[in-house]
């Protein structure tokens, strides 16, 4: 009887003991010497979290895997993003990335996840790129919805949709996609991360009531927004250095003096970082100003995920957001309605 106890007990703190792994091997011909690392994060701020030097031909990495993440391998010049999981992965590069002067490439092989990610980024890239060069690419796009569609049940979807949800893709067709997606990708990193993006964003959109804003005017007394309740509030994010900006402002003009008797509000939240700037270019502007003087790393504007000026979000009396981004005859449109002149 003190035998098997002695073994159950053995047995016990064995399985305690054990530890799981992630493991990824790969093959690098000519590259012995070269270190292949494995980032956590972007740019600066990425941190190397496991390594492994080529011997060879050949490396690996292998510690305790701790959950399904979004990581990139870095070899040499060149980067390649994978999903760490369960499964092993097995990667191989031929050439030195980033050598235009030789044949190069790397291909990750693992569970369907890792050619998911693959694809994602892919089409990211091409979304990125295109509006780079002007393309109108914030409306609903069938190819990628299609792709989402067919891969609901995929953890690097998650990744994939919080990316173009951080792009200016249509809100309202990624929260749509989320409330799709198999339940063990919501209970997942990456689904939790999406549906917190989700839900910090919902309330600028359309429908949403809009969050408070809490910063001081050019006399250092603090305006809030929610102080402008009963009204109609155009909130407009712009900045004096703005071109386009400057070019509504006689537009902005006609409106305040032909509604602001009515009901009719504007807050203007300036991205200027120079007091001075910003003064000199409201001088004749008789609304409300206030600014926090951090140009784009104004807290207020990224809550309310301004990524350029002018932004421009329209409040009903109760603060709901009624319109988006409206400008010029349209925006004269829009607040005549309300009052019905």
């Amino acid at each position: 009887m003190k035998y098997i106890y002695i073994l159950f007990i053995a047995f016990f703190v064995g399985a305690c003991n054990h530890v799981e792994k992630y493991s990824i091997s790969g093959t690098w011909e000519g590259a012995d010497g070269q270190i292949v690392c494995l980032l956590d994060g972007w740019g600066e701020d990425a941190r190397v979290v496991d390594s492994a030097v080529v011997r060879d031909g050949k490396f690996h990495m292998g510690k305790e895997f701790t959950g399904e993440k979004r990581l990139t391998l870095s070899m040499g010049s060149g980067t390649e993003t994978i999903l760490l999981d369960r499964e092993p992965i097995v990667v191989e590069i031929v050439g030195f990335l980033g050598d235009k002067n030789m044949r190069n490439s790397c291909t990750v092989k693992g569970s369907p996840e890792q050619a998911v990610m693959k694809r994602a980024g892919e089409l990211q890239f091409t979304r990125t790129f295109a509006v780079m060069f002007g393309y109108v690419m914030d409306q609903k796009d069938v190819s990628l919805e299609a792709f989402i569609d067919s891969n609901l049940n995929r953890v690097s979807i998650a990744y994939f949709m919080e990316d173009l949800l951080l792009s200016k893709y249509p809100f309202e067709e990624i929260a749509k996609d989320y409330e799709r997606l198999a339940p063990e990708v919501k209970a997942s990193a990456a689904g939790r991360s999406l549906k917190g993006h989700i839900d910090y964003m919902k309330p600028t959109q359309m429908g949403g009531i809009a969050p408070d804003i809490d910063l001081p005017d050019v006399d250092g007394n603090h305006v809030t927004l929610y102080s402008l309740r009963g009204k109609y509030v155009l909130v407009d994010f712009w900045a004096s250095w703005c071109g386009p900006c400057r070019e509504e402002i006689p537009n902005l003009k006609m409106i305040y003096e032909k509604y602001k008797n009515q009901g009719f509000e504007i807050y203007s939240v300036s991205l200027d970082d120079k007091r001075e700037s910003w003064i000199a270019a409201i001088t004749d502007l008789p609304w409300i100003h206030v600014s926090s003087l951090k140009g784009w790393d104004c807290p207020v504007a990224k809550h309310y995920n301004v990524t350029g000026v002018p932004k421009m979000f329209l409040l009903d009396p109760e603060g709901k957001v009624v319109a988006i981004d409206l400008r010029g005859e349209d925006l004269e449109k829009k607040v005549n309605s309300f009052f019905n002149i």
